[in-house]
């Protein structure tokens, strides 16, 4: 059984959340999805409607050890929401000094980029400099799992399919959530969906199961850094769901 952990971001978006028609069975069948992530046995946080890079979908959920998220979380370290701060801190060793110029050919950024990010980030403790210009970063800053973007609609599946490629941007993967469709728009779907290695529930029921594409290693840490700012932000502790 996956251990489940839901927090409430206080950064909601604007507007209406599920009413308890149809779209509160979507949302069930919601939170069933995440319980039955890849690898969710070893454990899944949610965060409905999380602030995302770009875009908000209806739940987010990560898939990951736990204690990395709690690590972070002591870490004394504001989150990284800046894309340039979390490509250079995502590129940094824990061990072994990195050189600006280092910093700049693993991202393939100018060196100027890199080096005006520099100060704000020792001072705030995301790297650390060990000797002149020799940069490390904690441990702790580092992808925390796999993120899912879980997108619901009741009908408008094609919507569906554009909101959830625009999180394709930094989550691992995504999926979405469907009401009642006719035959034909299931196989459209479905097609559209294998093609993104997304996953796809309709009426409750798992259709096709996510798979997981390749992000880049600074566009995992800016994403999950967005997740930590939307727990930070939790006014209540999290609530387990059995």
């Amino acid at each position: 059984m996956a251990s489940v952990a839901v927090f409430e971001t206080s950064r909601p978006r604007p507007g209406r959340r599920f009413d308890p028609t149809h779209e509160l069975a979507l949302l069930n069948s919601a939170m069933m999805a995440a319980g039955q992530l890849p690898g969710a046995r070893r454990g899944v946080i949610i965060v409905p409607e999380m602030t995302g890079p770009y875009g908000i979908p209806d739940l987010t959920a990560l898939v990951g050890d736990p204690a990395a998220l709690a690590a972070r979380l002591e870490l004394a370290v504001p989150p990284l929401l800046h894309e340039v701060d979390a490509g250079v801190v995502a590129v940094a060793h824990v061990k072994r000094p990195s050189t600006p110029r280092d910093l700049s050919i693993s991202l393939g950024w100018p060196e100027e980029t890199v080096v005006r990010r520099l100060p704000s980030l020792v001072r705030a403790g995301a790297l650390c400099e060990v000797r002149s210009n020799g940069f490390v970063r904690p441990r702790a800053l580092a992808p925390l799992g796999r993120l899912y973007a879980i997108e619901a609609k009741v009908r408008d599946w094609r919507r569906g399919v554009r909101q959830a490629r625009t999180y394709g941007v930094w989550a691992d993967s995504y999926v979405l959530i469907m009401g009642e469709l006719a035959l034909s728009a299931v196989r459209e779907l479905t097609e559209e969906v294998r093609g993104d290695s997304g996953g796809l529930v309709v009426q409750g029921r798992w259709v096709r199961r996510p798979g997981v594409r390749a992000v880049p290693l600074k566009r995992r840490l800016w994403a999950t850094e967005h997740l930590v700012a939307a727990i930070q932000d939790d006014p209540h502790q999290p609530s387990p769901v059995p």
